[in-house]
């Protein structure tokens, strides 16, 4: 018995002590728990913004700080995201949570960090390696959202065609498909081809190709979207070089779906072929010269196989023209150090080689002894009537704008223009450098059309009261008030007019 029962104390305390040590142990293990020692693992990632912090996610784009939330996250020895190491700061790393910011792709380092949309074997994951463990969370990071500018197509589109989607940033495309309606899927593109620089896109056309809608193309960050028109898009003009070009200047027009230009209308006065336009590549530009000046204002009109495009506003505006140096306004004085001291028209062996009829133009080398008056060319201008711009319009919402020629890019030496008043007049625009209203550049070598606001050169409220102040003057002065040297102008100027600003 005496043995029986000391077995029984003895297993008794056995048992007691193993449950002691059990609950040691599993105590000590509640507490490397709670300080992060167990095995790490990634919960969810959302934005630091605590207001926001329901909000979680599994894409971001690049550059994006973000907060990793999860347990057991301590000691953290390094982070990877596409499988690339990238910074945190331990300072803002617990047991439970760890802020970074995706890395941006380096474009003259881009093998520090790429995206899966360049790169499509790199693991699209976040991994956390810690002192004890390593988690891993499926995460996407964004490439660039896709865009189209055009389709390079012969039109008519044919089954079998080829065609050239080009825009940019074509990373990931889940899709591209025909849409009547931009809603139901008419005909998904099964085989295309990516080029190196993800900016076009080739593959031919489908079986059945439909008459008008969209074609789409989805990546995994989004879905970009083009018009699609069997027999050809319509043209669209958004801009023009110059309202009043110079006779033999090169003239520029912008827009879109310039494919198989037939003719180029001029007022209706007179066409330019469409064997005398060139035509951009993207078929988004078009350039030709400018044969002769119209009679009238008028539209300019561009015809394509897909329509014809009319330019908005008024094209040679000749009715609101006040100094053409022909029979509109006149040259009054100065002027002395233009080639001929007086208005004349270009000499084709010399700048500004071409122009429109007679134009005046100043060459002078400026130094400390004229810095503050040189080349100075005043004129008596021809104001519009009322009839033509009626005499309540706000002066704000007018533009003074003429045709300039540089022969030369130069530095220092500015304008000062006068309107309706004399040189020494409050308001005038002082400090001014001739820039093209098109490119908004100082363009050397050809004729640019300037555009400034009227309200920069007089105070007057409206047309009338400008008209009211009785006075022709048109002057343009230079000066160089911090000459530091010598700087040689040479410029031409002609056409000089007031239009309403167009949208």
């Amino acid at each position: 018995m005496k043995n029986s029962s000391d077995k029984f104390v003895n297993a008794s305390w056995l048992v007691i002590l193993l449950f002691a040590f059990s609950a040691v142990f599993t105590t000590t293990s509640c507490q490397n728990d709670e300080d992060g020692g167990g095995v790490p693992v990634i919960h969810y990632v959302r934005v630091t913004d605590p207001t926001l912090a329901d909000s979680t996610f599994t894409d971001a784009y690049p550059g994006t700080m973000i907060a990793i939330i999860g347990e057991n996250l301590s000691g953290v020895k390094e982070v990877y995201i596409n499988g690339y190491e990238v910074s945190f700061n331990p300072t803002y790393s617990t047991s439970t949570s760890l802020i970074l910011s995706i890395p941006v792709v380096d474009e003259e380092n881009p093998d520090q960090f790429q995206l899966v949309g360049t790169n499509p074997d790199l693991p699209s994951e976040i991994k956390v390696v810690t002192d004890h463990g390593t988690a891993t969370f499926a995460f996407h990071v964004l490439s660039p959202a896709p865009y189209i500018t055009r389709l390079a197509a012969d039109y008519p589109v044919n089954p079998g065609d080829e065609l050239i989607l080009i825009g940019g940033n074509f990373y990931e495309i889940q899709k591209i498909y025909f849409s009547e309606d931009s809603i139901n899927v008419s005909q998904e593109v099964s085989s295309y081809t990516v080029n190196g620089d993800y900016d076009e896109i080739t593959f031919n056309a489908p079986s059945t190709v439909i008459d008008k809608g969209y074609l789409f193309v989805v990546c995994y960050t989004d879905t970009a979207s083009v018009a699609f028109i069997r027999n050809a898009p319509e043209p669209e003009v958004t801009g023009i070089s110059s309202t009043m070009p110079v006779v033999g200047s090169e003239v520029t027009i912008t827009g879109q779906n310039f494919m198989n230009v037939t003719q180029i209308d001029i007022n209706g006065e007179f066409t330019i072929s469409g064997e005398d336009v060139e035509v951009s590549e993207a078929f988004d530009e078009l350039t030709f010269i400018m044969p002769q000046a119209p009679a009238h204002s008028g539209t300019l009109s561009v015809s394509t196989v897909g329509g014809t495009a009319e330019l908005a506003g008024k094209f040679y505006p000749i009715e609101n023209v006040v100094l053409d140096y022909d029979e509109i306004g006149s040259f009054s004085w100065g002027g002395d150090n233009a080639p001929s001291g007086a208005p004349s028209v270009a000499d084709p062996t010399l700048p500004p080689y071409v122009s429109t009829g007679n134009m005046i133009g100043i060459k002078a080398t400026v130094t400390t002894s004229n810095q503050w008056w040189f080349g100075p060319i005043v004129n008596n201008a021809q104001w519009v009537t009322t009839d033509i711009i009626p005499g309540s319009t706000s002066i704000s919402n007018l533009e003074f704008q003429f045709e300039c020629y540089i022969a030369q890019e130069y530095e220092g030496p500015v304008m000062q223009i006068t309107l309706g008043c004399d040189n020494n007049a409050a308001y005038t625009l002082k400090d001014y450098v001739p820039t093209s209203a098109f490119t908004g550049e100082m363009e050397i070598g050809h004729w640019m059309q300037v555009s400034i606001p009227m309200d920069s050169i007089v105070d007057s409220a409206t047309w009338q009261d400008f008209l009211n102040l009785n006075n022709a003057n048109l002057g343009i002065y230079l000066s160089w008030p911090t000459c530091s040297g010598e700087e040689l102008v040479e410029f031409y100027v002609d056409n000089f007019r007031i239009v309403p600003i167009t949208e």
